[in-house]
């Protein structure tokens, strides 16, 4: 099992309101948050906000929730390097979504499991984890 996990942008959502996801998921990542083995990637962030203007995801103010989030909790967020940026343009073309492709190579560089249910994303040489 991995020591240390980042959160794909639906799982950050789903643990967070505590909606889709197992009494067991929820429990996992909160005793995982509270000995800071959770990091998210400040593209989330971004990835959130598109739905939010559109009033498609419960979190009305997206800024306003990364503060709660990062004041109150132990998760890192974890800022992308150029050279990830780069290096998620060269995998291979299985899945298209540019957010998920640098949090597989953002996962690898920062030796995490990927958390996610996307199932395009097992397709990669990225180690994930689903409860």
């Amino acid at each position: 099992m991995a020591s240390h996990y980042l959160f794909d942008t639906h799982a950050l959502i789903f643990w967070y309101l505590k909606k889709s996801v197992s009494e067991e998921f929820v429990e996992f990542f909160d005793e995982q948050v509270d000995n800071g083995n959770v990091s998210v990637s400040s593209v989330s962030f971004w990835e959130i906000a598109l739905p939010s203007k559109k009033g498609r995801i419960d979190i009305d103010n997206v800024e306003l929730w990364k503060s709660d989030l990062t004041e109150n909790t132990k998760i890192r967020i974890i800022n992308p390097e150029a050279s990830e940026m780069i290096a998620s343009v060269y995998l291979p073309d299985i899945h298209k979504d540019p957010f998920d492709r640098l949090l597989i190579v953002q996962a690898n560089s920062h030796n995490a499991a990927l958390v996610t249910k996307d199932e395009f994303i097992e397709e990669y040489p990225v180690e994930t984890f689903w409860i």
